[in-house]
């Protein structure tokens, strides 16, 4: 295990008791959660808020992270680091006029000292208005990224958001098996959860999707959303019930430490269960010292028209 602050191979200097990193594809920033001996050689060092650091192992690398807190445990020391600088979660009050997707991702990517990076997005749509509600950039950027359909990922200094349908169109990266019974797995389907249909409707403009797969009427029409005309009502109704539907249904996958279970990736389940078929990673935890993954995967739709 190698660790560096600041661009600094520190390893020979510190004696790591526990090391946790969670990764997140939308909604939360990745955390390393590092437990250190010697805290008063951390100390003499001086550490500051957003330092930078990055967590690496056999190939695997957390790439750059940015130092939130360090809690003193006696002579040990828990160190916390995130994939976003503090300055993400300073809320304020702000408007956007006819500015762009990408515009606004820019924006508030600068706002953090971060770069802004779209995948899959189309970044022209124009939003006539937006209003940024007494939010951090990224909360912001995840409300209105889910109109688009799209994950708002922190990663290596930039914030990227990643569309869902273009993640999902992606070739698997990794593909196992899961049985009956297999130990490890949590498995849970909650059909009742999901809308048949979401209707976007505004002074200006009105839209429905559909997801085909969806029996029932439970249909809910929006009318707080700014949409100016109907082909942006339809995109970010499609968007919203994507994000909101694929909640339904998930894989809880307990694994000996496995790094390439990582968020965003697209996994084929094989195997004798209703478990078979694509799904994407949606979280992971990787314990590097009790040598363990748990990975959150969502099953893969492609229902919504």
């Amino acid at each position: 295990m190698e660790l560096t602050w600041n661009g600094k191979d520190i390893t020979d200097y510190i004696n790591i008791k526990g090391c946790v990193h969670r990764e997140f594809s939308t909604g939360k920033s990745d955390c390393l959660e590092l437990t250190l001996d010697h805290a008063s050689t951390w100390y003499r060092w001086g550490p500051v808020e957003d330092d930078e650091i990055v967590f690496s192992h056999i190939g695997y690398s957390t790439e750059k992270l940015y130092l939130n807190s360090v809690l003193p445990l006696g002579d040990q020391f828990r160190v916390l680091a995130t994939s976003v600088k503090r300055a993400a979660s300073r809320k304020s009050w702000g408007s956007y006029f006819n500015t762009t997707f990408q515009g606004i991702v820019d924006k508030c990517a600068a706002e953090c000292a971060m770069e802004g990076k779209l995948f899959g997005v189309d970044g022209s749509f124009q939003y006539p208005y937006v209003i940024r509600e007494n939010e951090g950039c990224t909360a912001f950027l995840n409300r209105i990224g889910a109109w688009e359909g799209a994950a708002i990922k922190t990663y290596n200094g930039a914030i990227r958001a990643v569309s869902i349908a273009y993640a999902q169109n992606l070739k698997p990266a990794l593909s196992i098996t899961i049985n009956a019974n297999q130990e490890g797995v949590t498995y849970r389907r909650r059909d009742n959860l999901k809308y048949s249909s979401l209707t976007i409707k505004t002074p200006f403009a009105a839209a429905t999707a559909r997801d085909a797969s969806v029996k029932g009427n439970n249909a809910p029409i929006l009318t707080n959303l700014p949409a100016r005309d109907d082909a942006t009502a339809g995109r970010w109704a499609r968007g919203l019930l994507l994000m909101h539907n694929r909640q339904a249904e998930e894989i809880i996958l307990e694994t000996s430490l496995n790094t390439k279970l990582c968020p965003m990736i697209r996994i084929d389940v094989n195997g004798n269960t209703d478990m078979t078929g694509s799904w994407i990673a949606d979280e992971s935890e990787h314990d590097f010292i009790n040598k363990h993954t748990t990975t959150r995967m969502l099953r893969v739709i492609d229902t919504i028209q």
